[in-house]
């Protein structure tokens, strides 16, 4: 017996879902570049989260969740969750144990991304989430 397809409308809200989080990352490279922030790694696969963007500002090195949403939905800075935050810790405290990490300081910024028309809303919010020791 084969496996039935999803639903038209589930995979077309899976399609825009990916679509706005595409737009969404490369809306906030851009504003993070203007911010003086170095984009040094996209997609980093920590033992613990994948962290969207790492990036260096200054003295920081800063591990960066990008929030993506349409006008009119939740706040993209709003579905940054309890288990999301933990596991957004734990990959810092991770960071920030490795040899290459020392000496820096270390936090995790949120940007969240709002799409109304043309041009994206992009809101920097710095120091979000604290490390776990673990």
């Amino acid at each position: 017996m084969r496996p039935r397809p999803a639903p038209p409308g589930d995979r077309a809200r899976g399609v825009r879902a990916w679509w706005i989080g595409r737009r969404g990352e490369r809306a906030a490279r851009r504003a993070l570049r203007r911010a003086g922030y170095r984009v040094l790694a996209r997609n980093l696969r920590t033992p613990h989260a994948e962290v969207d963007l790492l990036c260096r500002e200054g003295r920081w090195l800063v591990l960066v969740e990008v929030k993506s949403a349409l006008r009119g939905g939740v706040p993209p800075h709003e579905r940054l969750e309890g288990p999301q935050r933990r596991r957004l810790a734990r990959a810092l405290g991770w960071i920030a144990r490795r040899g290459d990490a020392r000496g820096w300081a270390v936090r995790v910024d949120l940007v969240a991304v709002t799409f109304d028309g043309r041009r994206p809303l992009v809101t920097i919010l710095r120091d979000m989430v604290r490390a776990d020791p673990r």
